[in-house]
């Protein structure tokens, strides 16, 4: 199991999410981005793959200031790096991408 694939597992499990009866899961949360490029907070559906082909996919729905146009919303371990971390029980996704003026972070967690 990758180092991305064990931080879904440990957010998880801390959490109590349950999964849908395909594995996926499923609820509202917070999601914190932070770049170089722009910064933002809100309350959104986040929903991750757990089964598949797209095993580990994160995906946020569009809501206040996130847009498609401006911030990345899907994210795959393929190009991100997902760590959790025990500090605050979030789960921190991490990228590099000249849309968000380099590298950049998304933090998660229930509500």
């Amino acid at each position: 199991m990758s180092k991305s694939h064990q931080a879904i597992n440990d957010f998880m499990t801390d959490h109590n999410i349950k999964s849908d009866q395909v594995g996926n899961l499923e609820f509202e949360g917070i999601a914190e981005y932070r770049s170089s490029a722009r910064n933002a907070t809100e309350e959104t559906v986040i929903r991750i793959i757990r089964n598949g082909y797209d095993d580990g996919a994160i995906i946020l729905s569009e809501v206040g200031d996130f847009s498609v146009n401006d911030y990345h919303l899907d994210f795959t371990p393929k190009y991100q790096k997902y760590v959790y971390s025990n500090d605050d029980n979030k789960l921190v996704i991490h990228g590099n991408s000249p849309k968000m003026g380099g590298r950049y972070s998304v933090s998660i967690s229930p509500i």
